[in-house]
């Protein structure tokens, strides 16, 4: 009667929910790692393209913890959580499940409150979801529900004997276990509020200069693997500017759409110091041979990057007034009504005569030529991306960070007034 009243007390959860939880754990251990590997190697991750969803998640502020990629952490706790999990087995003691206890108690409460804050920050921060961490997410919670569910709260044993044979886990333990835990997160989630990590990485690469002739401006990249005739190329800016630099985007990414005003105000701020040579890299499979599969947010990317190029090589002085059209809202605009204000620009016939001038595709596939260098580089596709003098930078840039680069690589000094608010 004893042996039974002890069996159905020692609260042993069943190894079929062992197993599940393992497994679980497994599963979401697996994805951290991959994802850890991934962000410490500057690689790119499977089926996550440029401005898709997943690359808006591990390219935001909320993927770091004071540099660190959140899939640290991640990964040491679902791998102590899964060897705690080797102790719940019927050879372990009860003092063994005991411990193991006191740390997979602790660790489902942190999973659960950081999937929630993650899944928080994807859906109504980031605004975009990585299906990676969504499955990691998923999968670390069942195991923790699982387990949070399945632990053997309750008061300890009265009797010496019990509390040795038992498995427990008193009540005022379990609460200080659970603070500890909800402090580690919050821990975590004010480390990401405060730490503000760049938007944007830095490469060295092969040198870009000006090289002049008696009849034309050259801008070389890559120690002149990649040579732009100043005459012709898109620009921002003058073509006669003594400095130059290289600036990759396409009309249909979120970033690209902020960078453009950062671009313009640098530029007018240097006036006739300073061009930039406007290259754009649509992110679309459709002309791409970059690009496997194009993301839905860039449909018809190849499209828009051909009327710009239309506008240009038909009426360069319209260019601006079509780029800055275009950028304006928060998405871009649709296809027809871009096709209709290129028309209204240059004319209907000046627009089909450019479209089908060799020149669009040449500068198109220059675009996709020197981003595929810079992949190279980089071992990501991060838009936009800027070439000055032996940087190359991939991501968002504040103002005031282009113009420490400008002057760190090209000489040129910030305006007077940013100097002094510095």
């Amino acid at each position: 009667m004893a042996k039974h009243k002890s069996s159905a007390n020692d609260r042993s959860v069943s190894r079929g929910i062992v197993l599940l939880a393992r497994m679980l754990l497994a599963a979401a251990l697996l994805i951290s790692l991959y994802l850890g590997y991934v962000s410490f190697g500057g690689g790119v991750v499977a089926g996550c393209g440029p401005d898709s969803g997943c690359d808006k998640v591990l390219h935001s502020r909320w993927s770091k913890w004071f540099g660190i990629p959140v899939s640290v952490p991640a990964v040491l706790l679902y791998g102590l959580m899964l060897a705690a999990t080797l102790r719940l087995g019927r050879k372990a003691t009860p003092e063994q499940q005991r411990q193991a206890w006191s740390i997979l108690l602790p660790g489902a409460w942190a999973v659960i409150a950081v999937v929630v804050w993650f899944a928080i920050l994807q859906i109504g921060v980031v605004k975009a979801i990585c299906p990676f961490c969504m499955a990691s997410h998923a999968s670390g919670l069942l195991a923790a529900l699982l387990l949070a569910f399945k632990a053997p709260i309750r008061p300890v044993p009265e009797k010496p004997w019990q509390r040795e044979k038992e498995i427990y886990v008193a009540p005022s333990q379990a609460r200080s276990l659970i603070l500890i835990a909800l402090t580690g997160v919050v821990v975590l989630v004010l480390g990401q509020i405060i730490y503000r990590p760049a938007t944007f990485n830095v490469t060295a690469v092969g040198d870009a200069k000006i090289q002049q002739t008696p009849t034309n401006h050259y801008f070389q990249i890559y120690d002149g693997r990649f040579t732009f005739n100043m005459n012709e190329a898109p620009l921002i800016g003058k073509p006669m500017a003594p400095h130059a630099l290289v600036s990759l985007f396409d009309y249909t990414c979120h970033y690209c759409r902020v960078m453009h005003g950062t671009l313009k105000e640098v530029q007018k701020a240097f006036s006739n110091e300073l061009a930039i040579v406007s290259l754009p890299m649509p992110l679309d499979a459709e002309c791409n041979r970059h690009i496997r599969i194009t993301p839905g947010p860039h449909t018809n990317a190849c499209e828009y990057a051909k009327l710009g190029l239309a506008v240009w090589r038909a009426n360069p002085k319209a260019h601006a007034q079509f780029d800055d059209w275009l950028f304006e809202p928060e998405h871009p605009p649709e296809l027809e009504a871009a096709r209709q204000r290129a028309v209204q620009l240059v004319g209907a016939s000046n627009l089909e005569t450019a479209l089908t001038n060799q020149w669009v595709n040449d500068y198109l596939q220059l675009g996709m030529n020197v981003y595929a260098t810079n992949y190279i580089h980089v071992r990501q596709g991060n838009m936009p991306q800027l070439i000055i003098g032996t940087n190359l930078l991939t991501g968002t840039n504040t103002v005031e960070e282009l113009y420490r680069r400008l002057e760190n690589q090209l000489g040129l000094k910030a305006p007077t007034a940013l100097s002094q608010a510095k």
